[in-house]
C-alpha cells in the first residue's frame, strides 16, 4: 500500500511555484527547481488516482483507497502542516478514482459508487448529494454550464453545474466504458469496450 498513480499539479502560491503531488499516505508541495519538500499533509490512503485541483487559495485532493476523504489544504505552510492547514474535509461521497471539478465557487465530484456531490469549495458546505446509479472510473468534465459523467456500464449522464441538482440527460451506450471523455472543439470522444464514438455538436 505504498503506491499511487496521481498526476501532479503545478501551482503558484504567493508568487512562488510549487508542484503538488499526492502519494500513498501523504500529499506534498515541492519546489519544482530543487525538488525540496515545502509542506506535507499526512493521511491514511494509497493508490491515489484523482488529480489535485487548485482554486480559492486551496488545494483539493482525494486520499485514495481504502476509505477516501476529500481534503481542502492551504498550500502556504512549511513542514508537516497536517494539523494546521487542512481547511475542511469530507468523507461521504469522496471518489477513489474519478477526478473532481472546480466550477466557480463549487466543487463537484462523483464517487466510484455513483454518488454525485456538490459542495462549497471555500467552506466544504454541502449543497446537494445525489445517487446517479452505476459505478464510475471515468472523470467528469465541464462545458456550457453542464457536468458530463460516464458510468462503467456505459451510461452518460449530464447534470447542471448548479447549487441545486438537475439531471438534464441520460444516454445508454449499451457496453462497458472505463475511460474519461475526450474533447475536440465542441465534440465528445467516448471510448467504450468495443467502439470509439465521436459525438458532434454543431457550433452556432
Amino acid at each position: 500500500k505504498t503506491f499511487a498513480f496521481c498526476t501532479p499539479l503545478l501551482i503558484e502560491d504567493n508568487g512562488k511555484p510549487q508542484v503538488v503531488s499526492p502519494g500513498a499516505g501523504m500529499v506534498g508541495g515541492y519546489d519544482p527547481r530543487s525538488g525540496k519538500e515545502i509542506w506535507r499533509v499526512e493521511y491514511d490512503g494509497y493508490s491515489v488516482v484523482p488529480r489535485p485541483i487548485y482554486g480559492h487559495g486551496l488545494v483539493f485532493i482525494s486520499t485514495g483507497f481504502d476509505s477516501p476523504a476529500v481534503l481542502a489544504i492551504r498550500p502556504d505552510g512549511e513542514g508537516n502542516v497536517t494539523e494546521s492547514h487542512v481547511a475542511w474535509s469530507l468523507k461521504r461521497g469522496a471518489p477513489h478514482s474519478p477526478s473532481m471539478l472546480l466550477v466557480g465557487d463549487e466543487l463537484y465530484m462523483v464517487s466510484d459508487r455513483g454518488v454525485a456531490t456538490c459542495v462549497d469549495a471555500k467552506t466544504g458546505e454541502m449543497h446537494w448529494q445525489q445517487r446517479l446509479g452505476g459505478k464510475y472510473s471515468a472523470s467528469t468534465i465541464y462545458a456550457d454550464g453542464k457536468i458530463f459523467c460516464l458510468s462503467e456500464e456505459g451510461v452518460g449522464i449530464v447534470f447542471a453545474a448548479d447549487k441545486t441538482f438537475q439531471e438534464l440527460a441520460r444516454n445508454d451506450l449499451g457496453e462497458q466504458a472505463l475511460a474519461s471523455y475526450g474533447v475536440i472543439d465542441t465534440d465528445l470522444l467516448i471510448r467504450t469496450e468495443k467502439h470509439l464514438y465521436r459525438i458532434h455538436s454543431p457550433q452556432d
